[in-house]
Formats: C-alpha cells, sequence, structure tokens
C-alpha cells in the first residue's frame, strides 16, 4: 500500500469520526408543547358587533380539566370580567360565554390551557369594540317612555272620572232626576189649579141658585 493510500484511508476514518461525534453530540430537539392557533375574537380585531362567546383554537385537544384551565376576559377599565359560566371542550376548541359588554374599549383575554402533553399554556391576548357596537346592543329607551307616559297620564283621567262619579253619587242631581222633579212639579201645579177652579165653579153656582130663590 503506497504512501497516498494510506493517508487518504485515514482521511476518511477521521471524516467518519467526527461524523459519529457530532450526531453523539448534537442536542436533541425538545418535544413542542400545544399552541393557540386561532381564536374569535382575534388578537387585536376591532369589532363591530358584540360577541356573545370567546373561542380559542389549539393545534391539540387540550386536557379538559377543572382546576387547570381558565379564561378571563377584562373589560376597559382594568376590572370588570364578562366570562360566564363553565368552559366547553369541543375537540380542539375551548368556548366561554360572555356577558353584554357594556364599555368600547380594548378588552383583554387571558387563559390558562393545560394541553395535551399536561403543560399549561398561559398567554394573553386583546380585542376592541367600538361605541357604535356597545350603542347598538343598548335597549332603545326611547320607545318605551311615551307608552309609560301615556299610561301615567291616563290614570289622573280615569281618577277624576271616578271622584266626578262618586260625587254625582254621594251630593249631586243627575239631569235625569232634574227631569223628573220638573214634570211632578208640573203636574202637581196642573192639579192645584184644576182643584182651584173646580172649588170656584162650585161656588159660583152655589150663589146663583140662592139668590134665585
Amino acid at each position: 500500500m503506497t504512501a497516498e493510500h494510506r493517508t487518504a484511508r485515514a482521511a476518511v476514518f477521521a471524516l467518519a469520526s467526527l461524523t459519529t461525534a457530532a450526531l453523539v453530540l448534537a442536542p436533541t430537539p425538545a418535544s413542542a408543547h400545544d399552541v393557540l392557533l386561532s381564536s374569535s375574537p382575534e388578537d387585536g380585531q376591532t369589532l363591530e358587533e358584540l360577541p356573545e362567546e370567546v373561542v380559542l383554537t389549539f393545534n391539540n385537544t387540550p386536557l379538559e380539566s377543572d382546576d387547570g384551565n381558565a379564561v378571563v376576559v377584562t373589560g376597559p377599565d382594568g376590572e370588570s370580567t364578562y366570562e360566564e359560566g363553565e368552559l366547553t371542550f369541543d375537540g380542539t376548541d375551548v368556548l366561554v360565554d360572555l356577558t353584554p359588554l357594556d364599555e368600547a374599549g380594548e378588552y383583554s383575554i387571558d387563559y390558562r390551557i393545560v394541553s395535551s402533553d399536561g403543560h399549561p399554556i398561559q398567554e394573553s391576548i386583546s380585542f376592541s369594540v367600538t361605541d357604535e357596537a356597545v350603542e347598538a346592543a343598548a335597549p332603545d329607551e326611547s320607545e318605551e317612555a311615551p307608552e309609560e307616559e301615556t299610561e301615567e297620564a291616563d290614570e289622573p283621567a280615569e281618577a277624576g272620572d271616578t271622584a266626578a262619579d262618586e260625587t254625582t253619587d254621594e251630593g249631586g242631581v243627575s239631569p235625569v232626576a232634574i227631569t223628573i222633579i220638573a214634570v211632578v212639579a208640573v203636574i202637581a201645579v196642573g192639579a192645584l189649579v184644576f182643584v182651584a177652579l173646580r172649588m170656584r165653579r162650585t161656588t159660583d153656582t152655589g150663589g146663583t141658585s140662592g139668590s134665585q130663590q
């Protein structure tokens, strides 16, 4: 074997040794934890309509647990919270209902979800709602006010009618009663006149007869 062949062979062995050492010493990639893929509302989204729930979608199915999982939705004042009820797990989705959002501005969604490998995922995202969205969802009081005013206006009228009826019943004289009294009075006067005329005729007749005798 020539010196050149021995040199080439030694170089091959050296390269193989270095490659093996590199593979052995190379760090093993750590197993990746689950991650949030999407959300509704989306992170940073500005909404023209108020959402009724929050949906978090992960790349793997989270572990359903009452202790390690939580979603908190905080309002623009940094104190009021709007999540309602228990979390719902639907495959890779985690859902929570919201009470009506009553203030425009930025809302934060803070979540802690136990991933499929048992490690918790704890992050925060946010969304915003406009003044128009809050106003559109508010109850319209302008339509209810006239009805209330009409009812209040009707009550005094009814009370007045009742008072008038009571006054008529207690101390007043109705038109029918006045008519009856007038008719009775006319009949009574007529009767008196008739009796007076009858008595006068009788007197006159008696006087005439006496004179003839």
